[in-house]
C-alpha cells in the first residue's frame, strides 16, 4: 500500500513518483531551453525574422494536431511506454541537431524537420504525462504531486529561456559586463546553440534512465489489434467520453473560451503594450513573464498545500478565475504605468495556477484509467489547439486598437463569467449533489447500474 502522507512534498516519498518527477524536471528544463535555441538558430542561419516565427508554427501546429492521437496511443500502449519512447526520440533529435550545428553543417530544412519531429513527439509525451501521474499516486496526493510538477514548470518557464541565452552568449564570447561583443557574427553563436541542444539531449537521456526505473504505469491487460481504423475509433471514444460527461464538457468549454479570448490576446497584446506604453520596453515584457510565472508558482504551491474545496465549488472557482483574467485585461487597457499591470498579472497568475492544479487533479481522479490519455488529450487540444486562431484574431484587432482589443476581450471574459454564475448547471458543473467531501470520486469504481448519463462511466464502450 502507498503512503497516505500529507503535505506538499509527501508524493516524493513514493519511489516511483520520485523517479518520474526527476525525469519530468529534466524534460521540462530541456523543452524550455529549446524555445530559445530553435528560433535563434533559424535567425542565425537564415537572417530572416519570418523564418524565426515559422519555426514556432512548425513545432506548435503538429503538436496540437497530433495530441489527440497521442492520447489514444497512451491508453493503448500505457503512459510509461509512450513516455519512454518519446523521451528517447526527443533526446536523439536534440543530440543529432546539436552535433550538426557544432560541425556547422546545419541547414534551414534540417532545422524545420527537427522542430516538426520534436513537436510531434511532444504531442505524445504531454497526454502520457498527465495519464502517468494518477498511476503513481493515491488520489489524496494528486494535488500535491501536480503542484510539484506545475511549480517546476513555472520556474523553468521563468529561468529556462534566460539560461539558454546566457549559454549562447557565453560561447559567443560576449562581454556581458560592459555590453560589448567580442564577436557578433552568425557563426559565433553556433557553438553556444549547439551546446544548448547537446545539453538538452543529454538531459533527455538522463530522464530516460530515470523513467526506466519507474515500475508502475505499464500495461495491465492484453494489447488489442492495431490498425488505423481502430486508432480513429479510440480517438472517437475519447471525444465521446469527454463530451458525455457534463462536468468535463463544461470544463473543456471554459478552457476553449480561455484559449480564444485570453491566450491569444495575452501572447500578442502584451509585447505590443510594452512597446507602445511602457518606457522599459523589452525589459517590461520580461517583467510580465516573471510576474505571471511568480503568481502561478504561488498558486500551485497553495493548491498543493491547502485543503481542497468540495467539488460543488469547482464551477464557482472556475468562473472567478475567468473573471480575474478578464479584469487583468481591463487593467492593461487603462494602464499608463507598468506597476498596476504587473499587479494584475501576478493576481491572474495566482488564481490560474491554483485552478490548474485543482482541475488536473480532479480530472485525473474522475476519468477512468482506460480513458485517461484520450480524455486528457482532448482537453489539451481544446486548451492549446485553438491558440494560433486566437493569436491571429488578436493581431487583427490590435491593428485596429490595442486598448479596444484588451477592453473587448476582458469585458467578454467578465461578462461570460457573470452569465455563468446565473446558470446553476454551469455554476456547479452539474454536480449539485456531489457527495464526496473532498470532491474526488473515481468513476471506474461506480457500478454500471449506478452510473448517470453525466458521467464518463456511461460511455466506456
Amino acid at each position: 500500500m502507498r503512503s497516505q502522507g500529507l503535505g506538499l512534498f509527501a508524493p516524493l516519498r513514493q519511489r516511483n513518483f520520485r523517479f518520474y518527477y526527476a525525469g519530468a524536471v529534466l524534460a521540462m528544463v530541456g523543452s524550455q531551453l529549446t524555445l530559445i535555441a530553435f528560433p535563434w538558430l533559424v535567425l542565425k542561419v537564415t537572417g530572416d525574422p519570418l523564418a524565426m516565427g515559422l519555426v514556432f508554427a512548425v513545432e506548435g501546429i503538429p503538436r496540437a494536431a497530433f495530441m489527440i492521437f497521442g492520447g489514444a496511443f497512451t491508453d493503448r500502449f500505457s503512459p510509461r511506454t509512450v513516455l519512454l519512447v518519446s523521451t528517447a526520440l526527443r533526446g536523439a533529435v536534440m543530440l543529432l541537431l546539436g552535433s550538426l550545428t557544432l560541425a556547422d553543417v546545419v541547414s534551414t530544412p534540417l532545422i524545420f524537420a527537427a522542430a516538426l519531429v520534436f513537436g510531434v513527439l511532444d504531442a505524445f509525451a504531454f497526454p502520457a504525462s498527465s495519464a502517468f501521474v494518477p498511476r503513481l499516486l493515491d488520489a489524496s496526493q494528486l494535488p500535491a504531486g501536480n503542484a510539484l510538477i506545475q511549480g517546476v514548470n513555472q520556474i523553468t518557464t521563468m529561468v529556462g529561456p534566460a539560461a539558454a541565452g546566457l549559454v549562447i552568449a557565453g560561447f559567443a564570447g560576449y562581454a556581458l559586463g560592459d555590453g560589448a561583443a567580442a564577436n557578433t557574427s552568425a557563426a559565433a553563436d553556433l557553438p553556444g546553440i549547439a551546446a544548448v541542444f547537446i545539453f538538452v539531449g543529454l538531459a533527455f537521456a538522463v530522464a530516460l534512465g530515470l523513467l526506466s526505473l519507474v515500475t508502475a504505469g505499464g500495461r495491465t491487460g492484453p494489447l488489442a489489434c492495431f490498425s488505423a481504423r481502430q486508432i480513429l475509433n479510440e480517438v472517437g471514444e475519447g471525444f465521446s467520453a469527454m463530451w458525455n460527461d457534463l462536468p468535463v464538457r463544461i470544463i473543456t468549454l471554459v478552457f476553449t473560451i480561455f484559449t480564444l479570448f485570453w491566450r491569444g490576446p495575452y501572447l500578442v497584446g502584451v509585447p505590443v503594450l510594452c512597446e507602445m506604453r511602457f518606457e522599459q520596453g523589452a525589459l517590461a515584457f520580461g517583467f510580465f513573464g516573471s510576474a505571471m510565472g511568480l503568481g502561478a508558482l504561488f498558486g500551485t504551491i497553495f493548491a498543493g498545500a491547502l485543503a481542497r474545496p468540495g467539488a460543488r465549488w469547482f464551477g464557482l472557482l472556475i468562473l472567478i478565475d475567468t473573471a480575474v483574467l478578464g479584469c487583468s485585461f481591463l487593467v492593461y487597457a487603462q494602464a499608463d504605468t507598468i506597476a498596476p499591470a504587473l499587479a494584475a498579472t501576478v493576481l491572474a497568475g495566482l488564481f490560474d495556477g491554483y485552478m490548474v492544479v485543482l482541475l488536473i487533479s480532479w480530472l485525473q481522479t474522475r476519468v477512468p484509467g482506460e480513458l485517461m490519455g484520450r480524455v486528457m488529450s482532448m482537453i489539451m487540444f481544446f486548451n492549446s489547439g485553438l491558440a494560433p486562431v486566437s493569436a491571429a484574431g488578436a493581431g487583427v484587432l490590435i491593428s485596429l486598437s490595442l486598448t479596444g482589443m484588451f477592453m473587448g476581450a476582458g469585458g467578454l471574459l467578465v461578462t461570460l463569467s457573470l452569465v455563468g454564475l446565473s446558470i446553476p448547471v454551469v455554476r456547479t458543473l452539474g454536480m449539485e449533489n456531489a457527495d464526496s467531501a473532498d470532491g474526488f470520486q473515481r468513476l471506474a469504481d461506480v457500478s454500471p447500474a449506478a452510473t448517470r448519463p453525466d458521467t464518463l462511466g456511461s460511455n466506456r464502450g
